[in-house]
């Protein structure tokens, strides 16, 4: 697979955090921080289908006749 070198400049303490879990895993920082990057990418985009279908629900206009309503009111 074809990579690109990224650059990322991270808080002091995240990066450490990340050290830490490389040693303990024994990975490399780079398996470790492309996982988090694919886990973060496919929940964003989930979300992003959730929400674009949340929309399109939302504009789709559907009409009752007014007696159904009045009769469905006077059912409860």
């Amino acid at each position: 697979m074809e990579t690109k070198m990224l650059d990322a400049h991270i808080p002091l303490p995240l990066a450490e955090r990340l050290d830490a879990m490389a040693i303990d895993l024994a990975q490399p920082r780079d398996e470790i921080v492309t996982e988090a990057i694919t886990t973060w990418l496919d929940r964003e985009e989930r979300r992003r289908i959730a929400a674009l279908r949340t929309i399109a629900a939302a504009n789709t206009i559907v009409l009752v006749e007014h007696h159904r309503v009045i009769d469905w009111a006077d059912s409860l």
